[in-house]
């Protein structure tokens, strides 16, 4: 479990981090630099999940994600279906992380939801459901490592 108290905005317990692959983790389908390492990493202390519609078809053939839990989502519906995992899995324990508009609802839904701000861009809605936005997804992985750094943006 990964825990931080943030003044005036309340206690985060988190268990369990919710990713999107594509435009997240990856882009054009290629794992980005770095990020097995950071994911191996997080999975130490909470359980990781990796979602994604697989929009390049590639998802089971990719390196990067040998070893952690894929959950596949349709084409259409994939926001309602995200945020639907996340509701299962319990919202107040989620970190959802994400770029795209399918993304949005999860990141409201979970306790934490943070924004990346990536080659493929972030959409408008996902600005408005996040709590926080980050340049890339390496600075979102570095965040739930070291959960000191939400008090300085979060607190009220």
């Amino acid at each position: 479990m990964i825990s931080v108290s943030i003044p005036g905005w309340g206690d985060l317990d988190i268990e369990y981090m919710v990713i999107d692959y594509n435009g997240t983790v990856a882009v054009d389908g290629k794992p980005k630099d770095g990020v097995k390492e950071l994911l191996e990493k997080i999975s130490r202390y909470i359980k990781l999940f990796i979602i994604t519609s697989d929009t390049y078809g590639n998802i089971d053939n990719e390196g990067t994600t040998v070893g952690f839990r894929i959950i596949k989502v349709g084409k259409e519906g994939s926001g309602r279906e995200k945020a639907r995992i996340i509701r299962e899995l319990g919202p107040e324990k989620v970190v959802a992380i994400g770029n795209g508009n399918n993304d949005a609802l999860m990141l409201k839904e979970a306790a934490l939801g943070i924004g990346v701000m990536g080659e493929e861009g972030c959409a408008n809605i996902l600005t408005k459901e996040a709590d926080l936005i980050v340049k890339n997804v390496v600075d979102a992985l570095n965040i739930i490592l070291h959960p000191e750094r939400l008090v300085a943006t979060l607190r009220d």
